[in-house]
């Protein structure tokens, strides 16, 4: 069952280090227990606080939700954005494809929640409108990077493709949800997947090896 939002987190200035503490404990209870299974005087119990205290800090549970999963989408974003350089077009799509694939790898918990779990398109369309243009902003800007990379490939000759928002889609839908079939366990590592990935998103603009990174 996804929350109903009605206001948007409060953030009370000058207790920051109290207020992350239990953002970070939350979003990790949300994405182990689900929604339903989170209560706020767990979380406050885990921080060390009182339940009213953390009420000092977020509405309700609903907000509370709100900024772990955008803190989540932050995460993501910010990690993949921080692993591409300033290489050329091929260095800088293989960066941001075996970023994406390792982020929901070795942070599978979180990707799950954040992609299904929650279902985060319902999420996003009861948000507050303030709360709901910082998370598609942030959706965007992960677009933005991919599509900006695109283009340069694109323009120095070295990809081929004949559609630029149909290509960069494709991509990011082939990045996700790769935590559905992947086996810890299994003889892949993570970043066997994630070279494995990053090859089939350059063969789809026309980059046919690693060796044309």
């Amino acid at each position: 069952m996804s929350p109903k939002v009605s206001r948007p987190a409060r953030h009370r200035a000058g207790d920051d280090s109290t207020q992350e503490r239990i953002l970070s404990v939350a979003t990790g209870m949300f994405i182990r227990r689900g929604y339903e299974g989170t209560s706020l005087s767990k979380i406050a119990a885990e921080v060390g606080i009182s339940t009213p205290a953390l009420y000092w800090h977020f509405d309700s549970k609903e907000d509370l939700f709100v900024a772990a999963m955008e803190q989540v989408l932050v995460d993501f974003t910010s990690t993949v954005a921080a692993a591409v350089g300033d290489g050329k077009p091929a260095e800088r799509l293989s960066e941001f494809c075996r970023a994406h694939v390792l982020w929901q790898l070795e942070r599978r918990d979180a990707a799950k929640a954040y992609a299904a779990s929650f279902g985060f398109r319902e999420l996003v369309a009861q948000l507050p409108l303030t709360a709901r243009r910082r998370v598609i902003e942030l959706q965007r800007s992960h677009v933005r990077l991919l599509r900006e990379i695109l283009v340069a490939g694109e323009a120095g000759g070295k990809f081929r493709f004949d559609d630029l928002r149909v290509t960069a889609f494709a991509i990011i839908t082939l990045c996700d949800y790769v935590f559905t079939w992947y086996d810890p366990e299994g003889e892949l590592s993570p970043e066997d997947v994630a070279d494995r990935y990053r090859n089939l998103a350059l063969a789809m603009v026309g980059v046919r090896s690693p060796s044309g990174v």
